[in-house]
């Protein structure tokens, strides 16, 4: 081997190496991460179950309160509630991966079972829902039902009034193009599956912030939610190696788009 060909596999050696240290650095990151938002949300529980008693004890005796009075318990019970949501939905996300295994999961069998979920509500709303065919992954199946549920929960949410909710979802494999595009192996198999809604949209510059827990770009008084849906949706599919994209466009719909490997590594 001459000087050249010993200074490339250096070199090959040394990538290698300092890949490794950049992972290994990721996972703390993200173990950390994790463990902050685990003990966050589990040292909220406590003081919110005070505030909650103390919340209720207050109804009870409001009832010789005057009007004005009343309206302030009121408002406080509204807060405490949007408090209990934060903190479960910090609880959810803390707890993603924790206790799911990688099991053969059939889409199509998730979203119907949503769907029969969400059947009152659909009926209620005459909701148009249209779904292709969905391949099997290997993935952790409630967790796949929880991204679903929420994608479904926003879309018959997220509407412009006077409008009929309109669900389409699509999917098909990826060709080499489109995996290189997204940094993906092309070895792997990896399948892109649409979620595309005629709701209220989203300005295309917010696509990163949705991705995000606690963010809404919309007040509790006109949909109501705690922020945590989309976000709780992305960490997912980060955990199952794949990539969440959002694309909208204000008062004309979204697509979410879900990229997964056919096989989790």
């Amino acid at each position: 081997m001459n000087t050249a060909e010993q200074s490339c596999e250096q070199k090959v050696i040394d990538l290698e190496n300092e890949l490794q240290q950049t992972e290994k650095a990721l996972d703390r990151c993200k173990k950390a991460s994790d463990e902050f938002i685990d003990i966050a949300a589990h040292d909220l529980k406590a003081p919110m179950r005070k505030l909650r008693t103390f919340s209720e004890r207050l109804v009870q005796k409001s009832k010789g309160l005057n009007e004005d009075a009343m309206v302030y318990v009121e408002k406080i019970e509204r807060t405490v509630a949007s408090m209990q949501s934060l903190v479960d939905g910090l609880t959810a996300l803390a707890n993603i991966g924790t206790e799911f295994d990688f099991v053969s999961c059939d889409l199509n069998e998730t979203v119907n079972e949503v769907l029969t979920d969400f059947s009152d509500l659909i009926k209620k709303e005459q909701a148009r829902i249209h779904v292709a065919d969905l391949p099997t992954l290997e993935a952790a199946r409630e967790l796949m039902k929880e991204i679903f549920k929420n994608l479904f929960d926003n879309a018959l949410k997220f509407q412009r009034e006077e409008h009929i909710p309109e669900v389409t979802i699509s999917s098909k494999e990826m060709i080499d193009e489109e995996k290189i595009k997204f940094n993906l192996p092309v070895n792997k198999v990896y399948f892109q599956i649409k979620f595309a809604d005629n709701g209220i949209g989203f300005n295309e510059d917010n696509a990163g912030a949705i991705l995000k827990p606690f963010v809404r770009l919309h007040g509790n008084s006109s949909y109501p939610g705690n922020g945590f849906g989309l976000a709780f949706c992305k960490k997912v599919i980060d955990m199952h190696s794949g990539i969440f994209v959002a694309k909208g466009e204000e008062n004309n719909g979204s697509v979410l788009t879900l990229i997964l490997p056919q096989i989790h590594q």
